[in-house]
């Protein structure tokens, strides 16, 4: 028998001493990690926040909101820093955050709810990150999507939307404004015709008030409404569907429907729920994955006095900000729920979020045999 020259003998007393002292290292490691001084870790330093969405944009306004007030529940006071990283609705910084971001608990971001659902019911393997991985600190507020439409458009109702077409606007690089009326479409049997050409939703909204297509969907109603008021002040546009879990009594007082008057089959229900769930977590903020557990549970802490702190709901009243909370533990366990959700649910939902009928994309494309051509033409095109 042969025996292998680079394995010394070590007597089985030795093995066992190794091994203690190992484990005592290791005991050591995670005891001094228990133990940390937290206030340690953050005094003298600055806590930044990465912002997936453009400079101006309601998440941003959200965000550094939300910061100026956070400092001050976390030891140690440190102070703090905002870095815009927009870009692919949201995917450029999450998968930063993922692969890049330091593991220290000085760094976090506010992410997009739809992106961290993309890897379940998108192009899954093409997403650069395990939105599981995550720790979760909360989500400031929930989201409720509406469908807009100038008062000149062939609707004025969402129910007339399974009879008369609807030229939509979209963003180009995805996000709500595609995959809501994607779904609309492919579970609730709307008949839209998309544009999705548009950099961002500004531009979106301003190609709505130039009559280049008649309305959109997927549009955050608290954005529409801090941001463009005139639009519903003036009569600018009507609000044709709200799209939530729950319907939203503001809405609903002004008559507003629900999406699930118009689903009827209940897969398409289920599909629909799922893609709307995410919803419930609107202003999601997330620190990497292999953060130390106390400097997660300090950040999940701070985050929730910060939506208790009186100061800060004046503040966000004042800036016309939504506060509906969800915190950490409950965020995590709302997510990992989800990416259990039934693999048939799940296929249901991938497949609703993909174009289902016409689309333009600067030429004009073919519809569907069963979305006639000669009604699909926009307001001013």
């Amino acid at each position: 028998m042969m025996l292998c020259p680079t394995m010394p003998y070590l007597p089985r007393d030795l093995l066992r001493r190794a091994a203690l002292a190992a484990a005592v290292l290791l005991s050591v490691s995670a005891t001094g990690a228990a133990n940390e001084d937290i206030s340690a870790v953050y005094t003298g330093n600055s806590v930044s926040i990465v912002i997936s969405a453009a400079p101006g944009s309601l998440q941003d306004r959200y965000a550094r909101t939300i910061g100026r007030y956070l400092i001050r529940h976390i030891p140690g006071s440190p102070s703090i820093q905002f870095e815009n990283m927009q870009g692919s609705s949201g995917r450029k910084a999450t998968a930063w955050l993922y692969e890049r971001a330091p593991r220290d608990g000085l760094t976090f971001a506010a992410l997009m709810p739809e992106v961290i659902m993309a890897p379940l019911v998108g192009d899954g393997p093409t997403e650069k990150y395990d939105p599981l991985k995550f720790n979760y600190l909360g989500s400031a507020a929930s989201a409720v999507f509406v469908c807009i439409a100038r008062p000149d458009a062939p609707v004025t109702h969402f129910g007339q939307v399974k009879d008369q077409r609807l030229v939509i606007g979209a963003v180009d690089d995805g996000g709500a404004t595609q995959d809501i009326a994607h779904a609309l479409v492919n579970l609730a049997g709307a008949r839209f015709r998309m544009v999705p050409r548009y950099e961002d939703e500004d531009q979106l909204l301003a190609a709505l008030e130039h009559g280049e297509v008649h309305g959109a969907c997927g549009y955050n109603w608290s954005g529409l409404r801090t941001r463009r008021p005139e639009l519903i002040k003036e009569k600018k546009v009507s609000i044709l569907l709200q799209v939530a879990l729950r319907p939203r009594p503001d809405l609903s007082v002004r008559g507003v429907p629900i999406v699930w008057d118009f689903v009827d089959d209940a897969g398409h229900r289920a599909a629909l729920e799922l893609l709307a769930g995410i919803q419930e977590i609107g202003r999601p903020y997330a620190a990497p994955p292999r953060v130390a557990r106390r400097r997660v549970t300090a950040l999940r802490v701070a985050f929730e006095r910060t939506m208790k702190d009186i100061d800060f709901k004046a503040d966000a009243r004042k800036s016309d900000l939504d506060i509906s909370p969800t915190y950490g533990d409950d965020m995590q366990r709302m997510i990992e729920k989800m990416y259990r959700t039934p693999k048939d649910i799940v296929e249901k939902a991938r497949a609703a979020r993909k174009p289902g009928g016409a689309t333009e994309t600067g030429a004009t494309q073919a519809a569907s045999p069963t979305e006639p051509q000669e009604d699909a033409s926009p307001p001013n095109g």
